[in-house]
């Protein structure tokens, strides 16, 4: 299994993550409404697992899904960061534990709308958004700029980057985000740095 891990799973930082085309418009909602973001469940992975699927049928995907060993690999994988908070990246020669969270954006009991994978090497580091998606029946809502936002909020005092193709949607939600484009590369590729983002009202809380 280690050698699996080294040959494909947790890709370099420099590997994109893609979200599938969403409206980067954040349309108003009443407080009540709001979706929030929450640690994702086990019973959740699966939506993400199938989206990276999609993303994978358009070239865009971060992982090698072409048969079902390297899926359950990477099961077993995002099930590893919700029960231990640990994402196993390669470095090198090696598979190494970074930290980890699979966060989910939900209407508080109802369903999941999209969900997002985070990992760091360590505190000094910042956070690198690895995979994040709306469900397609969530779409054209402005939930893609929604989840980075709370994303931005919920990982606060840390700086949030992400490298992605310039295509689709998802480069205007995370400008919609507060996302900056630092550069891109020779593949088109693009560089994304979101700065830090403080909750006040955690901190007022902090503070209380």
């Amino acid at each position: 299994m280690l050698t699996t891990l080294k040959r494909w799973l947790g890709a370099s930082p420099s590997r994109p993550a893609v979200v599938p085309a969403v409206d980067p418009a954040v349309d108003p909602e009443p407080p009540e409404a709001a979706p929030g973001l929450v640690e994702a469940k086990v019973e959740d992975i699966p939506l993400l697992l199938e989206a990276a699927r999609r993303a994978e049928e358009e070239g865009l995907s971060p992982w090698v899904l072409r048969d079902e060993s390297r899926l359950e690999t990477l099961r077993r994988s995002l099930e590893f960061v919700v029960h231990r908070g640990l994402w196993l990246q390669r470095e090198a020669d090696r598979v190494a534990h970074w930290q980890g969270r699979l966060l989910a954006l939900r209407h508080g009991d109802g369903p999941v709308l999209g969900m997002l994978l985070v990992c760091r090497r360590d505190d000094e580091s910042a956070w690198q958004l690895r995979f994040f998606f709306i469900a397609s029946e969530w779409q054209g809502r402005g939930h893609g700029a929604r989840l980075l936002l709370a994303a931005r909020r919920e990982l606060m005092g840390t700086p949030l980057q992400t490298r992605l193709p310039l295509q689709g949607a998802a480069p205007a939600s995370l400008a919609a985000a507060g996302f900056r484009r630092m550069h891109v590369d020779a593949g088109g590729v693009a560089s994304f740095e979101a700065p830090v983002e403080w909750n006040d009202q955690r901190e007022r809380t902090r503070g209380a």
